[in-house]
C-alpha cells in the first residue's frame, strides 16, 4: 500500500487550482478549506466550478481529499449568538463538502467556555447529529483532538470516545489525530516507548481503527504544555525520532498524513513532506 501524505493547499482563485497545487508540492492527498477560513460569510460555487471539481476527483491520482472547518465556529458554544453562527457555518461547509464530493470533513472539538464540560459535551454531540441529519452519510466527519486546557473537550481522548458513544453511527463520525495536539495534551510521542503507550491510550478509549486522518505536526510546545504552535517535522519538541517511529510503525503509516507545518525560511511544505518519506524505510 503506498504510503499517503500531503498538506493543506490554497483555493485561492478557484477550488479548482488546489489540485495542480498540490501535485507541484508532491502531494498524493491533500486538505483543504471550502471557504475563507477567518469569515462566517462563503461565496457560492458556480455550476460550472462545482462539476470540474467532481471530475478532478474522479481523474485525480491525488486521493482521498480532506476539507477543514473554518477557523470561527465552535460547536460547543454556551453562547447562544456564536453557536446559532457556529451551527450555520458547519452545516454550509457540511453541505459545500457533499456538493463537491469530498468524502471526509475535519471539525474542531470547540469550547464549553461558561458552562460545565457536560454541557459542552452535550451541545457538541447536538451539534454532530444536526449535521448528520442533512448529509445523508455522503461526508464522513472526523473530529479533531485538541491540545486541551481550559474550556477544551477533545483534548481528553475518554472525552472523544463519549462523543462517538453518544452519536452511535460508528461510520458517520471517526477521528483526525493531530500528533502536536496530542502531545500538547500529554500523550508522549517522542520515542517508540511513548508512541506505543499512547496507542494503548488510544485503543483503550477511541479505537485506532475510528483514526482515518493523521495530522502530522511537530510542537514548539513541551508535552502536556496544552500549547497549540506547529513547528516543522523534526525541529520541534516531538522531533525527528517520534516522527520516524511513527512514519514506520503499521498503525499509522497506513492511514493518510496531512501536514499543518509553517512556511518559512527553513522550509516549505514541500521540504516537510519529502522530510518524512525520507525517514519512511523502504
Amino acid at each position: 500500500m503506498k504510503f499517503k501524505i500531503g498538506c493543506h493547499v490554497s483555493i485561492s482563485g478557484s477550488i479548482n487550482l488546489s489540485f495542480e497545487r498540490a501535485a507541484r508540492l508532491g502531494c498524493n492527498t491533500f486538505q483543504i478549506f471550502t471557504k475563507n477560513p477567518r469569515g462566517w460569510a462563503a461565496r457560492t460555487f458556480a455550476d460550472s466550478e462545482i462539476q470540474k471539481f467532481r471530475e478532478n476527483i474522479k481523474l485525480a491520482e491525488i486521493s482521498p481529499i480532506f476539507a477543514h472547518i473554518s477557523y470561527l465556529p465552535n460547536l460547543a458554544s454556551q453562547n447562544e449568538v456564536i453557536y446559532k453562527k457556529s451551527l450555520a457555518s458547519f452545516m454550509l461547509e457540511l453541505e459545500r463538502c457533499s456538493v463537491l464530493n469530498i468524502p471526509y470533513f475535519v471539525i474542531h472539538g470547540g469550547s464549553y467556555k461558561g458552562g460545565t464540560l457536560e454541557q459542552g459535551l452535550s451541545t457538541y454531540v447536538k451539534s454532530l447529529l444536526r449535521g448528520l441529519e442533512g448529509i445523508e452519510k455522503k461526508v464522513i466527519i472526523l473530529i479533531e483532538n485538541s491540545a486541551g486546557g481550559k474550556n477544551s473537550i477533545t483534548g481528553d481522548l475518554n472525552n472523544i470516545s463519549k462523543i462517538l458513544d453518544e452519536i452511535g453511527d460508528k461510520q458517520a463520525v471517526k477521528i483526525c489525530f493531530d500528533t502536536c495536539h496530542a502531545f500538547g495534551s500529554g500523550y508522549d510521542l517522542r520515542d517508540e516507548k511513548g508512541i506505543n503507550k499512547t496507542i494503548k491510550n488510544i485503543e483503550s478509549s477511541i479505537g485506532m481503527d475510528r483514526i482515518v486522518l493523521v495530522h502530522a505536526n511537530d510542537s514548539k510546545g513541551d508535552l502536556g504544555s496544552h500549547r497549540d504552535f506547529h513547528e516543522h517535522i523534526g525541529l520541534g519538541k516531538i522531533g525527528r525520532n517520534g516522527f520516524r517511529a511513527m512514519v514506520n510503525h503499521p498503525l499509522f503509516n497506513q492511514k493518510p498524513w496531512i501536514l499543518e507545518t509553517p512556511v518559512n525560511e527553513i522550509r516549505g511544505d514541500r521540504e516537510n513532506i519529502e522530510y518524512i518519506l525520507n525517514m519512511l524505510r523502504k
